[in-house]
């Protein structure tokens, strides 16, 4: 009878996140993906798994956390089988289109319209796009598995590159600052 136990707190609890972390994990999935219900799909199996390893009565010390990083697992495992569409620039402004309103959403989007995204690495572009959601470094980094100076790091050095005056023709991307 105490499987039974570990199941029904399990099911509770994932229900409870499912309520609390639903929005921002479609949102980030959404990020990466143009097909809506591929996007769901991912969702899915996401609290599945967290279903199940609950199920098993396996501790989970970051459930927002554990939750975007097997997101990002399973976008990563997505890309390997049917190269998802990324998030491009008319992306950001869609999204940014969803999160403001009104005029002072329409100034967001022009502004992040005209901002260089070709000049980030991934990693950076990830880095900001998880911390947009709402996650902090600590968790950033549990999710792409690096470490909170490096996600900090990687943020910087993207903010920096964003406010840069173009000089001259922007670096390909997953292009190093090592590399010149």
């Amino acid at each position: 009878m105490s499987g039974f136990g570990h199941n029904s707190g399990a099911a509770w609890e994932t229900e409870e996140l499912f309520a609390e972390h639903r929005d921002s994990l479609m949102r980030y999935l959404r990020r990466h993906l143009d097909d809506q219900s591929v996007a769901e799909d991912i969702l899915q199996e996401c609290f599945i798994r967290f279903f199940q390893t609950r199920s098993r009565g396996e501790e989970i010390d970051q459930p927002r956390a554990w939750l975007f990083r097997v997101s990002h697992n399973l976008l990563i495992d997505h890309g390997r089988k049917s190269r998802p569409d990324l998030l491009d620039e008319e992306g950001w402004e869609r999204l940014e289109g969803q999160m403001a309103g009104g005029n002072q959403g329409l100034e967001a989007r022009l502004q992040l319209s005209s901002l260089p995204w070709d000049r980030l690495t991934e990693l950076e572009l990830e880095c900001l796009r998880l911390r947009s959601e709402g996650l902090k470094f600590r968790e950033v980094g549990e999710v792409l598995g690096l470490t909170i100076s490096t996600v900090a790091s990687y943020i910087a050095r993207a903010v920096k590159k964003l406010q840069e005056p173009e000089k001259r023709e922007a670096p390909e991307r997953g292009r190093t600052a090592t590399t010149r």
